[in-house]
């Protein structure tokens, strides 16, 4: 019983680690019916749409009890996933970032590759792993995006989402 425990906890906490194109068993490029079939046991998932530079967009949001924790953008043709959207705290890089931490967090665990910005987000993109980590820009003053100076934003804004 011990052995069966600490397997389903490693597979637990590994499918909680955000990877370069996989999180919790979700993998870029797997098949949008593979996703479902897996996820629909587990989570309550949605079929909804996500507005992007003005255009609709169908997502998959997945639910757990009521909690919006990730959701999963198809590509055009709706039966590969494209992009995986994490909301939830639980989701953490192998080093521990994730939803929830701070561009100081991220300063001190990574190296700062770029920072984009656009739509009023910024975000936020290391060497070490290939995924944008978006803060939260309601904290951003607003005298700043007239020169965006990426050294003059402050390490106590906070990640909210974070795109792989």
């Amino acid at each position: 019983m011990k052995i069966l425990t600490i397997i389903a906890l490693f597979l637990f906490i590994d499918s909680g680690i955000i990877e370069n194109d996989c999180v919790d068993n979700v993998k870029i490029g797997m098949d949008i019916s593979e996703f479902l079939e897996s996820k629909s046991e587990i989570y309550k998932v949605k079929k909804e749409t996500i507005n992007l530079e003005g255009d609709d967009y169908p997502i998959f949001n997945v639910y757990e009890n009521s909690e919006l924790i990730y959701a999963v953008e198809p590509d055009e043709t709706e039966k590969k996933v494209w992009r995986i959207w994490l909301y939830g705290k639980d989701f953490k890089t192998d080093i521990g970032i994730g939803v929830g931490n701070t561009l100081g967090d991220l300063k001190e665990k990574y190296k700062i590759e770029e920072i984009i910005t656009g739509e009023g987000n910024v975000a936020v993109i290391v060497k070490e792993i290939k995924v944008s980590f978006l803060l939260n820009s309601s904290k951003i003053p607003r005298d700043w995006w007239n020169e965006m100076k990426m050294d003059e934003l402050k390490n106590d804004l906070s990640i909210e989402l974070i795109i792989i």
